[in-house]
């Protein structure tokens, strides 16, 4: 390639973030421009961002990047991929159709239960992982998946797989060597209440329909990442790891792979999300879904999941958010339900008031809309809005006054993210006394 690769894996990112947030990813979903070069299903993934772009061959990053270029022309293709990976790209179609099984088969399983469900364990080898992947049967998930990295790149606040380049590096060589101890991996499959997954018990064989049921890596990405790329530059190349197939809901998930993970920590806070009897969030979830779209700006505009379409930040940027503005300790210090209520319902009342007043000021510049639904400013009119909280006041006076002055000056309202640690009290200092204009600009 011309060009480091991730400078593009992060121009593609920053461009899929988008599309699934509008919606708009429904365009490249329903294209048939890629049918004879890859299979639907890890395009699918790819496109919803449930497949990280680490395991895709040159070839394949060209015609993700034509794809996108379909839509909207984005990216121009001849700054990264030279002649030969262009020719090479369009000469080669896609046969793994022709080779690969439609179902995900798995022999001489042994069963057993507990209290997460049903479980099995087995051995699989390289060459079977590989063509799972590479035909879309598995994916990555990263609900239940070790916690996905918020950068802002571009201008656009991103939150993508985490991936450990030096990691897979190594654990490459080790199985390039022969030098590899094969422990053990983990697919979750997730249950569908109208199906069962297909067990035979008389021979131990377990299958998988990847149309009724999805399959993601639970444990062992960087593994699975480095068995790709061995396989991409010898395809003869195989080996063996034992393998775990679960068949949990997210939130079992989670506790499992929080209870496995010995190495690259995993942050509980980014599970909190998912855990409905934590009380910060409760206290998200209700200003996310309270009262309805005209009433309430940021009805869901919360990402409680990952990569949401039709939201403006996420779980952890508004806990964040919270955090600044020093909710979290009111939160934890509130004495009962109704106190959390009110501060719910004011949090709510104080940011629909401030973009009803911006909306009235009819702002035309671009540049200055797109800053005030940046999530690090709704982070920040948090913190501003919480100087009002104890006397329940919402001064659109003070509002007006903020935004005809926004309109006039060159002010930096936005930062970088993830927010460093010397830019906390900045942002504190910024946005604490936001509204605290004296009169109106003209």
């Amino acid at each position: 390639m011309k060009q480091e690769r991730k400078i593009l894996e992060e121009d593609i990112y920053v461009i899929l973030t988008e599309l699934n947030e509008t919606g708009n990813i429904k365009e490249l979903l329903d294209s048939e421009l890629l049918n004879e070069y890859m299979e639907l299903a890890t395009v699918t993934k790819i496109l919803n961002m449930n497949l990280p772009l680490n395991i895709l061959l040159p070839e394949d990053l060209f015609h993700i990047t034509r794809l996108i270029n379909s839509y909207k022309k984005r990216i121009n293709v001849e700054e990264y991929f030279t002649d030969e990976e262009i020719t090479k790209a369009m000469e080669n179609k896609n046969n793994l159709k022709l080779i690969s099984n439609p179902r995900i088969i798995l022999k001489n399983t042994i069963y057993s239960r507990n209290k997460f469900g049903e479980n099995w364990l087995c051995k699989v080898t390289y060459q079977e992982i590989y063509q799972w992947i590479k035909s879309g049967k598995l994916g990555y998930n990263m609900a239940t998946q070790r916690r996905g990295v918020s950068r802002r790149i571009r201008g656009k606040i991103v939150t993508m797989p985490y991936v450990n380049e030096k990691s897979t590096i190594e654990i490459k060589i080790a199985m390039k060597n022969n030098e590899f101890y094969s422990n053990m991996i983990g697919f979750n499959v997730t249950p569908d209440f109208d199906h069962r997954l297909d067990y035979d018990k008389t021979d131990g064989t377990l299958t998988i329909d990847p149309t009724i049921f999805e399959t993601a890596v639970i444990d062992g990405w960087h593994r699975i990442s480095a068995i790709i790329s061995l396989i991409d530059e010898d395809k003869n190349f195989d080996g063996e790891l034992y393998l775990k197939v679960t068949n949990m809901n997210i939130q079992k998930a989670q506790l499992a792979i929080r209870q496995q993970a010995k190495t690259n920590r995993i942050d509980d806070e980014y599970f909190e999300k998912f855990d409905p009897d934590n009380k910060t969030t409760k206290f998200i979830m209700d200003i996310n879904e309270l009262l309805t779209e005209k009433t309430n700006f940021l009805y869901s505009k919360i990402d409680i999941g990952v990569n949401t379409p039709n939201t403006l930040l996420t779980f952890e940027l508004f806990k964040e958010g919270l955090d600044l503005a020093d909710y979290l300790t009111d939160i934890d210090n509130a004495e009962n339900e109704s106190e959390l209520k009110l501060m719910e319902k004011f949090i709510v009342k104080f940011i629909t008031e401030f973009y009803s007043v911006a909306k009235e000021n009819k702002i035309t510049n671009e540049n200055k809309n797109k800053i005030l639904i940046d999530p690090t400013f709704i982070m920040g009119l948090l913190i501003a809005s919480h100087k009002y909280y104890k006397d329940n006041e919402v001064d659109r006076e003070a509002m007006d006054r903020f935004i005809k002055k926004f309109k006039n000056n060159d002010t930096k309202y936005t930062f970088e993210y993830p927010i460093k640690v010397k830019d906390r009290q900045k942002m504190i200092n910024k946005f604490k006394n936001l509204l605290e204009v004296r009169e109106s600009v003209k």
